[in-house]
């Protein structure tokens, strides 16, 4: 095959700016296929990239309270907290498991942190 010329902009340029990082070269003719341009260049065929939730300061507090409380909501304590923060239950499942999984790691670092101060210090995994 032959060498690769410089790159060209994306056949988008005038609306995309600079080639993003995830921009594919055409073949041998140096130009590039910007996702932005072509639908189907951007999520596998049936899946739906879900939309990250941005959580209120309202709504982070009162997670963060529940949570205290108590790590783990199922059934109708997680179906009423969902309601009242306007949010879907399975938002409010995953913020759980999110948070469960931060308050594990924030323990462990804390233990290590005791038992370097005794010198017992383990190596980490």
């Amino acid at each position: 095959p032959p060498a690769p010329g410089p790159l060209l902009p994306p056949l988008c340029a005038p609306a995309c700016g600079v080639p993003p990082a995830w921009a594919a070269r055409l073949g041998a003719t140096g130009f590039l296929i910007s996702k932005c341009c072509f639908p189907l260049f951007r999520a596998k065929p049936g899946k739906a990239k879900r939309v990250r939730t941005i959580f209120s300061s309202e709504q982070l507090a009162r997670l963060e309270q529940e949570f205290a409380r108590q790590q783990y909501l199922v059934g109708q304590e997680r179906c009423l907290l969902a309601s009242s923060l306007h949010l879907t239950e399975e938002q409010v499942k995953v913020w759980f498991q999110n948070r469960r999984i931060k308050w594990r790691k924030q323990s462990l670092e804390q233990q290590q942190a005791k038992l370097a101060k005794m010198g017992l210090a383990t190596p980490q995994r």
